[in-house]
C-alpha cells in the first residue's frame, strides 16, 4: 500500500511539474504578445507603411475635394479704372484673410502627420538596411 501511494505521489508530481511548464510558457506567450516595444520592431515598418499610405490617401481627398470646390470663376469683364481697383481691393482682402488663416486646422494636422509618418518610414528603412547590411550589431549609438 505503500508503494501506491508513493506511486500516486510521484504521479501527482510529475502532473504538477507538467502543469507549471505550461503556465510558463502560456505566461511567456502572453507577456510576448503585449510587449509593445517588442510588437514595434517586428511590425513597425508594416505600421509605417500603412499610416503613410492612409494619410497619403487621406490628403490626396482633401486636396482633390478642395480644388474642385475652389473652381476658377470666370475673368470678370473690367470696364474702368474704378472696376480694376475694387478687384485689386478684394484680392488684397482675400490674400490677407487667407494670410491671416493659415488653412483649416485638419490641413495641417494632416500635413505635419503625413511629414513624421515619412520620416518614421525612412529611419525605419534606414534601421532595417543597416541591420541587413551588418552594421548594427546591437550597439546603442553613442556607445564606443
Amino acid at each position: 500500500m505503500a508503494q501506491g501511494v508513493a506511486e500516486a505521489e510521484r504521479e501527482r508530481e510529475l502532473s504538477k511539474q507538467a502543469l507549471a511548464a505550461h503556465v510558463s510558457a502560456l505566461d511567456a506567450r502572453v507577456r510576448a504578445e503585449l510587449d509593445w516595444k517588442a510588437r514595434l520592431r517586428r511590425d513597425g515598418l508594416r505600421y509605417a507603411v500603412i499610416g503613410t499610405a492612409v494619410v497619403t490617401i487621406t490628403l490626396t481627398v482633401a486636396v482633390l475635394r478642395s480644388r474642385r470646390r475652389h473652381a476658377e470663376a470666370p475673368p470678370a469683364a473690367v470696364t474702368s479704372l474704378d472696376d480694376v481697383a475694387a478687384q485689386l481691393e478684394e484680392i488684397r482682402q482675400e490674400l490677407a484673410r487667407r494670410r491671416k488663416e493659415g488653412g483649416p486646422l485638419w490641413q495641417k494636422l494632416a500635413v505635419r502627420a503625413a511629414g513624421a509618418a515619412a520620416a518614421s518610414a525612412g529611419a525605419a528603412i534606414a534601421h532595417r538596411a543597416l541591420e541587413t547590411l551588418g552594421g548594427l550589431e546591437g550597439d546603442a549609438p553613442g556607445e564606443g
